[in-house]
């Protein structure tokens, strides 16, 4: 039936049944008792700054000055202790022998026993083969024995496999990832691996997994560039171990720090403006479009990192702006559960053809800290290039730095500076004490060695070089 043929009533029953449903309230629904929905929130416990060394460059010249991005995690003095998921590898090849095993076995199993209940472990040793002594197993009253009986039966031979135990224990830890824990790797060695050409490849994959490991390099005949690389590529920190007695205590500080963690896997990302250059430091890894990024790592509460990073600002007329650096640092929230965070920062300068006024500008404390890390750098770019072999090269690239520092230090006036300029110098002359070692036959392979100095020099070498490693991390 269309509507021209419909009877007179169908229309006129149609309107009043509409008129009563627009006059009647709509109906009810019964309500169903459900649980509100939790969203967590950013507890706020990151901050991040961003400060130039100077609010003022001169105009028309290029001048060279420092960003300091200071990234800060709060006291949690009650907060809920985050789960922990720990790979342990250690190098039980036969330099081990002696005292290091020993102090291996006890300071193993310690930091065991401090482990809560529910946290997870898992132990790999490396030596000619790699060994999963306890693959990752969750703490508990039930699995300490084991876990006990496995460390009671580590002893030391072989050769030193520390590709193939590292990435034994980053597929344990990555099998049992925590989304909202501390997943991390303590990895001690004191010695050169025998091949490293599989480790650019899985330091990339354990950045990319967002898991940080720390290395522990024990004595003088450790492969100092390539740990401190591990470290430093994966935001964890580098530990020089002078003696086996020294290992207890690095485990502690360790354990304290992964315990305390409140942001995870902090990674800085810094975009350059237009005229402006980051220029290459330790640790800074390059972006694309002159951007760089740097890995953070794990934050604990309490802690602050202060990373300066150097740049460098093309002449521009007076008056006009600089536009500096655009910094965002992104992490996880572990207290708050929240998921991936992110802070952003920016600062600027201005250009002035008053170089009374530029030169009164300067953030004194800042510019210091600015040539502390120069000087930092500068000790990691010549202990590489020595170790390398190229000893001369070495030399030059420190004395060109003494005479940075040095005018520095005259002036602003800053006794530490002059302090670092001593430092660099005593360096140059342990450097100079190095000789070329010739390659280690490992399975009819020719493995190059390192160029070494006297154990008497190698100590403050490995020293400063922990050092220098810290200020760039922002530690020191």
């Amino acid at each position: 039936m269309t509507p021209s043929t419909r009877p007179p009533w169908v229309a006129l029953l149609s309107g009043a049944l509409l008129a009563a449903c627009a006059s009647r309230p709509a109906p009810q629904l019964a309500a169903h008792p459900q649980q509100p929905i939790a969203i967590a929130s950013d507890p706020k416990l990151v901050d991040m700054t961003v400060e130039a060394t100077t609010p003022l460059v001169l105009a028309n010249a290029s001048t060279e000055l420092g960003i300091r991005v200071r990234i800060t995690a709060h006291d949690l003095p009650d907060a809920k202790r985050p789960p922990l998921n720990l790979g342990l590898v250690l190098d039980t090849s036969g330099s081990m022998e002696g005292a290091s095993i020993d102090a291996v076995r006890a300071s193993a199993a310690a930091l065991v026993g401090k482990l809560r209940d529910g946290d997870r472990i898992s132990i790999v040793a490396f030596h000619s083969r790699v060994e999963v002594l306890v693959p990752s197993i969750v703490v508990s009253a039930a699995s300490r024995p084991r876990l006990e009986h496995a460390i009671a039966g580590i002893r030391a031979h072989g050769t030193t496999d520390l590709a193939g135990g590292l990435a034994t224990a980053l597929a344990e830890v990555r099998q049992h990832e925590l989304a909202q824990g501390v997943n991390r790797i303590v990895l001690l060695s004191d010695g050169v691996p025998n091949t490293s050409a599989q480790l650019p490849t899985l330091i990339a994959q354990t950045h990319q997994a967002g898991i940080t490991v720390t290395s522990l390099g024990l004595g003088v005949d450790y492969d100092t560039a390539l740990m401190t690389q591990i470290a430093r590529d994966t935001g964890g920190e580098f530990h020089y171990l002078e003696k086996p007695d020294e290992v207890a205590a690095v485990f502690d500080h360790e354990l304290m720090k992964m315990t305390t963690i409140v942001g995870r896997g902090l990674q800085l990302h810094l975009a350059p403006g237009p005229g402006v250059t980051i220029e290459t430091m330790p640790g800074l890894q390059p972006a694309g479009d002159g951007s760089v990024f740097a890995t953070v790592g794990d934050l604990p509460a309490g802690e602050t990192r202060d990373l300066m990073v150097p740049v460098k600002v093309l002449a521009r007329g007076d008056g006009s702006t600089a536009e500096l650096v655009d910094a965002t640092l992104t992490f996880d929230d572990v207290i708050g559960a929240s998921g991936p965070q992110q802070r952003t920062g920016y600062v600027g300068a201005k250009a002035s053809d008053d170089a009374a006024q530029v030169r009164a500008a300067v953030k004194i404390s800042l510019e210091v800290a600015r040539i502390r890390a120069f000087g930092a750098a500068a000790m990691l770019d010549a202990i590489n290039l020595a170790r390398s072999g190229q000893l001369g090269p070495a030399q030059e690239h420190l004395a060109s730095a003494v005479k940075t520092v040095e005018d520095a230090a005259q002036r602003l006036h800053e006794d530490d500076l002059a302090q670092l300029a001593k430092e660099l110098q005593a360096l140059g002359k342990q450097l100079a004490t190095m000789t070329i070692v010739p390659p280690q036959i490992v399975e009819d392979r020719a493995v190059p060695q390192p160029a070494t100095a006297p154990a008497a020099m190698e100590v403050p070498i490995r020293r400063a070089e922990e050092k220098a490693n810290a200020v760039l991390r922002g530690e020191r």
